[in-house]
């Protein structure tokens, strides 16, 4: 998942989608500015130390450097588990733009190579992109069996987002669509018809159990019962069913 200007939201949609997967996921923070996964989702454990920032993307890439094909093998040691979701493993990112300028194009595809090896046997592989940035970790993306585009129903996320679109329709085709953040149906198909991509997930707009997953903050009473968390639910199913196969396929 990727966004472009005015579409916050994206890592707190992959933390909500990695809580509610029904098998095993590895959620990787790629966001090239700074990773917010661990600072935010995860904050009440990184703070009491149960999780780490001092093994993540920056040392895979480190560890790997001088190889072409990594396999899988090479993310032992690196990726963590998270104590309230023990079918989620975090792989966590970068805490300054240094690293990620250190790690670079080839570093990026070395991390892809073992991600794809990972998901031959394994389990899926959930990747927050962050926004466009000059760093974006293009190989990711183009190893990627989905690349969801995060966009706001607002005319400022779609205009902030037509460019990013266009790019990303041209490299990948129709690996590329849309997820509509705080949005309703309504508000994504006018969406999709504006940046004429197809929409793949709807996250409904739920302020209070979002926080759970943007700040590690205890969410509401019975967060089972709220949009968000039935929404991710059911999404989360969906895309699990719908991994490694052709994104054109009819499931039904």
């Amino acid at each position: 998942m990727i966004s472009a200007l005015g579409a916050r939201g994206v890592s707190t949609t992959v933390a909500a989608l990695a809580t509610a997967w029904p098998g095993p996921v590895l959620a990787v923070d790629a966001d090239p500015a700074r990773g917010s996964l661990v600072p935010g989702w995860l904050s009440r454990w990184w703070v009491d130390g149960r999780i780490t920032t001092e093994t993540g993307v920056a040392t895979v890439a480190a560890a790997t450097r001088g190889m072409t094909s990594v396999p899988a093998e090479a993310l032992v040691g690196h990726s963590q588990e998270v104590p309230h979701a023990r079918h989620v493993r975090i792989l966590p990112g970068v805490l300054h733009r240094e690293q990620s300028v250190a790690i670079g194009s080839d570093g990026w595809h070395r991390l892809g190579s073992a991600l794809c090896d990972l998901t031959l046997s394994g389990p899926d592989v959930l990747i927050d992109a962050g926004r466009r940035d000059p760093q974006t970790p293009w190989p990711l993306l183009a190893e990627a069996d989905r690349i969801l585009l995060a966009v706001r129903p607002r005319l400022r996320s779609c205009s902030g987002s037509t460019d990013l679109a266009m790019s990303l329709r041209a490299r990948y085709g129709d690996r590329v669509q849309l997820a509509v953040l705080a949005g309703d149906s309504q508000s994504a198909a006018d969406t999709a018809a504006a940046l004429d991509l197809p929409v793949a997930i709807t996250v409904p707009m739920d302020l209070p159990s979002s926080q759970v997953f943007a700040d590690g903050i205890h969410g509401p009473v019975h967060l089972e019962r709220r949009p968000l968390w039935k929404a991710v639910r059911r999404i989360a199913r969906g895309l699990h069913r719908q991994a490694r196969r052709p994104v054109g396929f009819d499931y039904d």
